[in-house]
């Protein structure tokens, strides 16, 4: 349907990723320089975030797998799907797949993510789960799909207290 209206709202669709080890009650999580922060005010434009991607012609699955081994050095191969969001449906029509999965932290090497042709620089980080709430409380993680993601990880995910 074309409407004379409206402009280029098409992003892509991506996906993310919750990375988190259940016996060490740790989460990977990733940080890089994100322009658009840097230019709406954020102090030096380096977001704490989940690992995330484009789709671009793969199913959701195959791009988080591909992105979460790209940006974390972590290869995942069985995801869960957590749910999908509309993530500014006011003013793009991008729509995000969320995913968690486990990862093995004492097997976990290096501190350096990202693709170099793609120029990505990427810090990988890993906090206590506990850690990373308070880090969303005093506001260095500021990123929309880790937040959903990690208040997920102990609302219904794998630090729930049922």
């Amino acid at each position: 349907m074309d409407d004379p209206h409206a402009r280029d709202l098409r992003p892509g669709n991506g996906a993310t990723i919750l990375l988190y080890d259940p016996d060490r009650r740790t989460v990977l999580l990733t940080r890089q320089f994100r322009y658009p922060a840097y230019v709406n005010d954020h102090p030096d434009g380096m977001l704490i975030e989940t690992a995330a991607g484009l789709l671009d012609d793969d199913d959701p699955i195959t791009a988080i797998c591909r992105e979460a081994e790209e940006e974390t050095r972590v290869r995942v191969d069985e995801v869960q799907h957590v749910f999908d969001v509309y993530m500014s449906p006011g003013s793009v029509t991008e729509r995000l797949h969320f995913f968690a999965a486990a990862y093995d932290g004492a097997q976990r090497e290096g501190d350096r993510g990202g693709l170099a042709e793609e120029n990505e620089e990427i810090e990988i980080v890993e906090y206590d789960i506990d850690v990373a709430l308070a880090k969303i409380r005093d506001g260095s993680i500021q990123d929309a799909k880790t937040i959903m993601l990690l208040q997920w990880a102990v609302l219904d995910g794998p630090f729930a207290r049922y």
